[in-house]
């Protein structure tokens, strides 16, 4: 999928406006250039009772997959504090951060528009009862505990999430 067809330059409004080098929008007419940097994710991954903890997505892209708490990094703000806001957002859950997994791209289709991300993972411990979480209906329809055994073949909404669940493994299996 390719970025959005853009026809008009949004400073002169001449026709022509073109994307070049899958990184930057430009004008021949009046030479602006408009950057379509990468968005930027931040999840968690909390274990629980020797599972990790996964939403059921109730909305696309993935509706009805699984995915891990957390979603886009807002405008001034750290990567460790949005994956925390939006793991309490989706699950009323509190988390703190134990440590940097990794990160991965990732390709993020939204209302037919291709968003290219960065998609970064933290580990994360519960503050409190794992019994208090209250998924919120417009995110996650449900939270799962996946197995460690079933992280290959599950029907994960996004292969960075898998990536990075693998890598949590990986490190944790190196204790």
């Amino acid at each position: 999928m390719k970025p959005a067809s853009l026809k008009y330059c949004p400073r002169c409004g001449s026709v022509g406006y073109q994307y070049r080098d899958h990184k930057f929008w430009y004008c021949p007419v009046c030479l602006f250039t408009y950057f379509h940097n990468v968005a930027t994710s931040a999840s968690v991954i909390v274990e629980v009772e020797n599972s990790i903890l996964t939403l059921v997505r109730s909305k696309n892209p993935g509706i009805g997959m699984l995915s891990l708490p957390g979603g886009f990094v807002d405008s001034d703000e750290r990567a460790e504090d949005a994956a925390l806001r939006e793991c309490f957002e989706e699950t009323g859950l509190k988390c703190s951060i134990n440590s940097f997994v990794g990160s991965w791209p990732n390709d993020y289709i939204h209302k037919n528009v291709l968003y290219k991300t960065c998609d970064f993972y933290f580990s994360a411990s519960l503050e409190g009862s794992f019994e208090m979480i209250k998924c919120d209906p417009n995110e996650v329809s449900e939270f799962e505990l996946l197995p460690f055994s079933e992280v290959q073949t599950a029907p994960i909404a996004f292969e960075s999430h898998r990536n990075a669940i693998l890598r949590y493994l990986e490190l944790r299996n190196k204790k």
